[in-house]
């Protein structure tokens, strides 16, 4: 005679805590990955806004002598 599928499911203390525990650090972890990724995109705008925009020199001033055709 099996026995009654409510008294499978009961979960000690010790389970409770072990799962509780795991959740938090699951969720502590998360927020820790999203604030690390936050600051990474705010210090890359920011070190894009540094990096200084030139023209690029025409060919026609350039300082390299141009080839000799033959």
């Amino acid at each position: 005679m099996p026995s009654n599928p409510v008294q499978n499911l009961s979960v000690d203390l010790t389970t409770r805590v072990i799962v509780v525990i795991g959740v938090l650090s699951g969720l502590s972890c998360l927020a820790v990955v999203v604030i690390g990724g936050f600051i990474t995109a705010t210090a890359v705008k920011e070190g894009i806004k540094q990096v200084p925009v030139e023209a690029p020199i025409p060919m026609e001033d350039s300082q390299v002598p141009p080839l000799p055709l033959q």
